[in-house]
């Protein structure tokens, strides 16, 4: 690239960079992360075609994982989807500090709730890979390593653990709100998030924090728990300092003093950017084929992208410091039902059977597809917006059983389940389990309007100069590559930040209208 091209490209990222700082006060960078799910499933359990199901790898909503996920470094692993670093032995208790472990079974890694603590609080004390910020994990950062479409283990194909125990659970460091006895465990064999007595015995898997955010390495924040008191194994409540728990530590972004915005017949989680229907109970009771289908009924009205929540967006709703419901104090939801929710996303190793959320304490579990439990239709966020980048990998599954095929591929694609030919025109629909590769450089942007569309308006031709220049070069960097993918996934709060402040909507035009002809060139 010449150095007048340069200068194109850095002066175009720097000044739409400038609107930053306009709506960052709006943002909590705690976008819900995709589940990984991507082929679809009848109450049969057979791999049916995608498009138009509504389910979970219909819609692909969440932040994308990017491509090259985990990095390893001195035996610890950056996971860039979070911004965590974990070790990268998931039972380092028992296979390099055996002798630590007499709980139970002697040396294989299994411990009691507060020993699991207690072996964390050792790694630092010795300085464990030069660092003394370990901790267990909370149940939102050992959930976050989950895939959806996998089993034994549920973890994002081609990770670069060791070590990891299928036969059993791990520990988070959350205490249970409604029995303080016990704490939360995720089960990194099939994906279950449930709790138990802290007198059990499971596994131990140290995280320690990384960066995060659009201004750090990775793509999303995770949010804090909702936890702030400490627990001891016989739950009484103690004094937080030095315990390592979850209440202690409150690792993750801080929720917003006004987290969820009333807007009648919807309410909007500020937190994660999602729009619920504020009747927790809209549907009544339905089997899961019937949620899904009374969902469907509603994409008559203003909105058109009302879909069964994925198991990731459920469970963003929970408050881990209460129960029933589990829903953060203050809410605007009515007849929030203290039970079990759909969601849209299937078991991958029972594909008759899908998870389902219980709002009475945060837990996942799964249900046959048969059987009836309540809908809560939700909207917005982040839907069919890709990572673009030169490696891809397709999964294709031909049985009813998910079997995945990975297909490196060395040109500049995207996979979604929504494709838009330009920059904030119209959207149609494509199976996501009909996946292909191609070798043209694209951009999506999902649903949401493109916020230089609507500054400039649909028929400012100085929109050409920008989408030529998205396609053309930013597309082609990978500096720019990154810029494309924050500002896709940023649009809904830039376009809500524009709408609240017309200073900014003319800052922001004179910006553009700026910007568009030198890049033009």
């Amino acid at each position: 690239m010449n150095t007048r091209k340069q200068l194109n490209l850095l002066s175009f990222i720097a000044a739409l960079t400038l609107l930053l700082p306009a709506f960052a006060w709006a943002t909590y960078p705690a976008a819900v992360a995709r589940t990984g799910q991507t082929i679809c499933y009848d109450v049969s359990g057979n791999v049916i075609t995608c498009a138009g199901t509504g389910q979970d790898g219909d819609w692909l909503a969440g932040a994308p994982w990017p491509d090259f996920r985990f990095t390893v470094n001195s035996e610890e692993v950056t996971d860039s989807l979070t911004g965590l670093v974990w070790a990268q032995n998931a039972n380092l208790l028992g296979t390099v500090d055996a002798d630590n472990d007499t709980d139970d079974i002697a040396g294989d890694g299994a411990v009691t709730w507060q020993h699991a603590l207690d072996y964390v609080a050792k790694l630092n004390n010795e300085n464990y890979l030069n660092h003394n910020d370990w901790r267990l994990p909370n149940v939102n950062e050992l959930e976050s390593l989950l895939n959806s479409q996998l089993f034994g283990p549920a973890l994002p194909l081609n990770h670069p653990f060791t070590n990891v125990q299928l036969l059993h659970f791990y520990w988070s460091s959350t205490s249970y709100a409604n029995n303080t006895g016990s704490a939360w465990f995720v089960d990194m064999n099939s994906g279950f998030v449930n709790y138990y007595y802290k007198t059990s015995n499971y596994y131990v898997w140290p995280v320690r924090a990384g960066q995060c955010g659009s201004l750090g390495n990775s793509v999303i924040c995770l949010p804090k728990t909702g936890q702030t008191l400490c627990y001891n194994t016989a739950g009484a409540t103690i004094t937080c300092a030095g315990t390592g728990q979850d209440g202690e530590i409150q690792a993750g972004v801080a929720w917003p003093s006004q987290r969820f915005a009333d807007n009648g017949e919807t309410v909007t989680d500020s937190l994660t950017s999602l729009e619920w229907t504020k009747n927790a109970n809209l549907g009544g009771y339905k089997t899961w084929q019937q949620a899904l289908d009374y969902v469907k009924t509603l994409n008559t009205g203003n909105h058109n992208d009302w879909r069964l929540p994925n198991e990731r967006e459920l469970r963003s709703l929970a408050d881990y410091s209460k129960y029933n419901p589990a829903l953060p104090q203050g809410y605007p939801f009515t007849n929030v039902q203290s039970s079990l929710y759909w969601s849209s996303t299937s078991y991958a190793d029972y594909t008759v059977i899908a998870w389902v959320v219980d709002l009475d304490g945060g837990y996942v579990s799964n249900r046959n597809k048969t059987d009836g439990y309540y809908v809560w239709p939700v909207r917005a966020g982040q839907v069919g917006i890709s990572v673009i980048s030169t490696t891809t990998t397709t999964v294709i599954s031909t049985t009813t059983a998910p079997t995945t095929t990975t297909v490196p591929v060395t040109t500049t694609t995207v996979i979604s389940s929504t494709t838009t030919t330009a920059v904030g025109e119209s959207t149609t629909t494509t199976s996501a389990s009909e996946e292909t590769t191609t070798t043209t450089t694209t951009t999506t942007t999902g649903g949401t309007p493109c916020p230089a569309k609507q500054v400039l308006g649909a028929e400012n031709p100085k929109l050409e100069n920008l989408r030529d220049f998205r396609d053309s070069k930013l597309a082609n960097s990978a500096v720019g590559r990154k810029f494309i993918s924050l500002y896709y996934n940023n649009a809904d709060t830039i376009n809500a930040a524009l709408e609240r402040s017309p200073a900014l909507q003319v800052f922001a035009r004179r910006m553009l209208e700026t910007v568009a002809p030198m890049v033009g060139k």
